[in-house]
C-alpha cells in the first residue's frame, strides 16, 4: 500500500535586530523551520540591514524591507556586497528552506541617506503585490502609542515634537504605496488625512488592507479599506473604515493582522484583569461589523522586556489555521483550531518582525 504523500515543510523568517541579538544567536534575517523554529539558513547582512519582513501563500517567496542606504551600512556590514541595490528585497527559498534567491524589487529605491526604508510590508499571496506606509519624515524614529502599556495617555506632543504625523489639517494625507513586483508599476492609496500607518497586512487577493492608524481626530484604531479590482497606476482613496476602536473592552491594542479571506482580523489586545493581573489576548474580531468573534487565546502575566505584556509581533500563516507571535526568546505557535500554542525556542533574544 502506497503510504500517504509527506507534506512539504512550513518556514517562517524571522528578522532580529543587534541590540536584541543577546545570548549564542545571530542578528539579522534567519529563514526557520516553523515547526521547531530551528534555523534552516540565513541571509546576508547581519548588522541592522532589513527592517520588515512579508510572506506570500506558497510559503517559498517572502519579501524583506531595506531599513537605510548601502553606504551607510558598508563600513560595519561586511556582508553588504551580497545584497543588490533596492529599497526591498525578493527572496526565494526551496523546499529544504535553503535560500536560493535575494533580488530587488523594482520600483522601490534604495533609501537615501538618513532618510528610513519602509518599517512596514504586506505581500499578496501570489507575491505580485507588494505594500508599504509611505514615509515623509526624516527621522528614524517610531512613536507607537497603539503598542503603549494601558493607562498611559498617547504620544501627540512627542510626536508633533519628532516631526512624526500628527493628523495636522494642513498636513498631507498619509499613503500607502502598492508596487507591482514584475513591473515596478506604483499605485498609491490615499487617506482621507494625516496619521500614522504601522501593522499593515494584506488579504490574499490583496483587495483588502488593515492597518493601525494613529492620526489627531477620532477614528484612532485598526481600519479597513476596500480597494479596487484592477488599481490603475494613480492614486485611489476608496474610504477606510474602523473595525476596532482605540478605546475598546479588550484593552491596549498590539498589532492586527487580516486573514487570508479578508473576513477577520486577529488582533493581540492587553488589560488588567480580575486582581490587577496583567492579561494579554489573541481575539478575533469580523471585519463587516467589528464584532468580537472569539477569544483565541489568553496570556496571564507580563514580560519586562515587552510593553504589551509579553507578546510582539504577529503573523498568520497562509491557511488561516496558525497564528505565530514573537516574545522574549520564544516564537509561539497557535492552532487557531484548538488555541493550543507550541513555544519555538529561539537563541535570540527576541525576532522584532516574523512572516511566514
Amino acid at each position: 500500500m502506497a503510504l500517504p504523500p509527506v507534506p512539504h515543510p512550513d518556514y517562517l523568517i524571522t528578522l532580529v535586530g543587534p541590540g536584541s541579538g543577546a545570548g549564542a544567536g545571530v542578528p539579522g534575517a534567519a529563514v526557520r523551520d516553523a515547526a521547531s523554529g530551528r534555523v534552516v539558513d540565513r541571509l546576508p547582512g547581519r548588522m541592522d540591514m532589513y527592517s520588515a519582513v512579508a510572506g506570500t501563500g506558497d510559503n517559498r517567496v517572502f519579501f524583506l524591507g531595506a531599513r537605510s542606504d548601502r553606504e551607510r551600512l558598508a563600513g560595519h556590514d561586511p556582508e553588504i556586497s551580497q545584497i543588490p541595490p533596492g529599497g526591498a528585497f525578493r527572496v526565494r527559498i526551496d523546499d529544504s528552506g535553503t535560500v536560493t534567491d535575494l533580488s530587488a524589487v523594482p520600483g522601490i529605491a534604495e533609501p537615501e541617506p538618513g532618510r528610513p526604508g519602509p518599517v512596514d510590508l504586506a505581500a499578496t499571496a501570489d507575491g505580485s503585490r507588494l505594500a508599504f506606509p509611505v514615509r515623509r519624515h526624516r527621522l528614524d524614529i517610531q512613536v507607537m502609542p497603539d503598542l503603549d502599556v494601558v493607562g498611559h495617555e498617547s504620544h501627540r506632543d512627542d510626536r508633533h515634537r519628532l516631526g512624526l504625523p500628527t493628523g495636522a489639517a494642513d498636513a498631507p494625507p498619509a499613503e500607502i504605496c502598492i508596487v507591482t513586483v514584475a513591473t515596478g508599476q506604483r499605485t498609491v492609496w490615499q487617506a482621507e488625512s494625516d496619521g500614522g500607518i504601522s501593522g499593515l497586512s494584506f488579504s490574499a487577493d490583496g483587495r483588502r488592507l488593515a492597518y493601525s492608524w494613529h492620526g489627531a481626530g477620532e477614528g484612532n484604531g485598526i481600519r479597513v479599506t476596500d480597494l479596487p479590482g484592477t488599481a490603475p497606476d494613480g492614486v485611489v482613496t476608496t474610504p477606510s473604515r474602523l473595525v476596532m476602536p482605540e478605546q475598546n473592552s479588550l484593552g491596549n491594542l498590539g498589532q492586527a493582522v487580516i486573514s487570508p479571506d479578508g473576513f477577520t482580523l486577529y488582533v493581540t489586545a492587553a488589560r488588567y484583569g480580575p486582581g490587577g493581573q496583567p492579561v494579554t489576548r489573541l481575539a478575533e474580531m469580523a471585519v463587516a461589523d467589528g464584532q468580537l468573534l472569539r477569544i483565541a487565546y489568553e496570556r496571564h502575566g507580563a514580560d519586562p522586556a515587552n510593553v504589551i505584556f509579553g507578546w510582539g509581533p504577529l503573523a498568520i500563516d497562509p491557511s488561516g489555521q496558525h497564528a505565530l507571535i514573537a516574545y522574549s526568546g520564544n516564537i509561539g505557535r497557535i492552532n487557531l483550531g484548538t488555541g493550543h500554542l507550541t513555544e519555538l525556542p529561539m537563541d535570540e533574544n527576541g525576532a522584532f518582525d516574523i512572516a511566514w
